[in-house]
């Protein structure tokens, strides 16, 4: 069985943050995108800011070429709302490529959970978590 695309069966919300502060209107960039960690495997990881917290990433599963950018590849990572409208914040730690030059190319972003307990644009964290 060959392997196939992800479904991007939901919308992202991106805001690029470049160091000119204050609340955004809107987002720089509206994505198709799946929030899934399907079949694959995660590790663990100490979050090197805070060296008692384990943090778990999540993938962010994109179509191709999708403008979406990491603390590497920018002033500062690009912050994600998934699903779009949905208060979920999260920061682009690293952006791969999967099967690249394939026919089933699409992009990868390994993304970190922002907000528990504080707010975001002056929103508060929707608690339970939609």
């Amino acid at each position: 069985m060959a392997f196939t695309l992800p479904t991007f069966n939901l919308s992202a919300n991106l805001w690029r943050i470049g160091g000119s502060g204050g609340a955004y209107a809107a987002p720089d960039l509206t994505v198709a995108c799946n929030l899934s960690f399907g079949r694959r495997v995660e590790q663990r990881r100490t979050q090197q800011a805070v060296l008692t917290t384990n943090v778990l990433s999540r993938g962010l599963l994109l179509p191709k070429l999708t403008d979406i950018r990491a603390t590497w590849n920018a002033h500062a990572p690009d912050l994600v709302e998934v699903p779009a409208g949905s208060g979920r914040f999260y920061g682009v730690e690293d952006v791969e490529d999967v099967a690249k030059g394939f026919t089933n190319e699409y992009r990868f972003a390994c993304l970190e959970y922002l907000i528990v307990g504080a707010t975001i644009f002056g929103m508060p964290a929707p608690v339970p978590l939609p």
